[in-house]
């Protein structure tokens, strides 16, 4: 059985993850600690995922 866009639903909306990754940013002044990059990397990810389930198909 393959799975269906439902599947891979993200929890949270593109606006509320990119909102996170800019607080991010802006808490940090643009520099990053490690914990702080690990804390982006994790986002980029939840972002990616959204964006994937955000996309429809062609018909």
């Amino acid at each position: 059985m393959s799975p269906t866009p439902d599947d891979f639903a993200p929890e949270r909306s593109l606006a509320e993850i990119n909102a996170d990754i800019r607080c991010l940013f802006a808490r940090a002044e643009g520099r990053l600690t490690d914990t702080e990059r690990v804390r982006h990397a994790a986002l980029l990810q939840e972002w990616a995922t959204a964006v994937r389930a955000s996309v429809v198909p062609a018909a």
